[in-house]
């Protein structure tokens, strides 16, 4: 995180007001805060600030309000990623039982996280693990805060897609019931109670 700007936060915009209503001044302190808050679905995704409202997020939600907030204090180039690992219980501290019960090994998932000058950065939960999503990952592109919701969607479906042709797995399985355990997984994250570090 110390490679990322730290500037402060100043009343420029929606997202800046609701940093600063919760009494955070600067652009580490907000990080910080956003990635000890629960995993978890906010009531609406395309609502960044429910964030901040309602103390949870997402992968999708907490790097698109902390992309809108470099954004709205003139940092652009704390940029927005989309990107598709291979997830696995090694690298995704939670679902390895999930994927255990399908008989899966891993799926294809969409992450989003930051990039800053060639850094990528998840802050999402803290975890201690060997692996981080990093380590997996396929593909990647810059999105805006906007794509979070239909466009990240439609990405992730059509990549299972091809995923589940290039792997012959298309006789048991198809998109939607890959679709079914990836929720299964996601309902497990959201009730893991312990916390961990991912090690640098």
């Amino acid at each position: 995180m110390n490679k990322l700007p730290n500037f402060s936060i100043l009343n420029r915009g929606r997202i800046s007001f609701e940093f600063l209503n919760k009494g955070l001044r600067d652009f580490h302190g907000a990080i910080q805060y956003v990635q000890d808050i629960p995993y978890g679905r906010t009531s609406n995704k395309k609502r960044l600030e429910l964030v901040l409202i309602e103390d949870k997020g997402t992968c999708s939600t907490k790097h698109a309000i902390l992309a809108e907030l470099a954004k709205e204090n003139g940092h652009p180039d704390v940029q927005l990623m989309l990107g598709i690992y291979n997830m696995n219980g090694q690298n995704t501290f939670g679902v390895g039982k999930i994927l255990d019960e399908y008989g899966l090994e891993n799926l294809p998932e969409a992450h989003n996280y930051i990039c800053y000058q060639d850094e990528r950065y998840d802050f999402t939960r803290s975890i201690n693990s060997d692996l981080s999503p990093f380590d997996e990952l396929v593909e990647e592109q810059p999105i805006q805060a906007a794509q979070i919701a239909d466009f990240k969607q439609e990405y992730h479906r059509n990549y299972i897609a091809g995923w589940l042709k290039a792997t012959k797995l298309r006789g048991r399985w198809n998109v939607d019931k890959i679709w079914r355990v990836r929720e299964d997984c996601i309902r497990e994250l959201s009730g893991i109670k312990k916390t961990v570090i991912w090690r640098d």
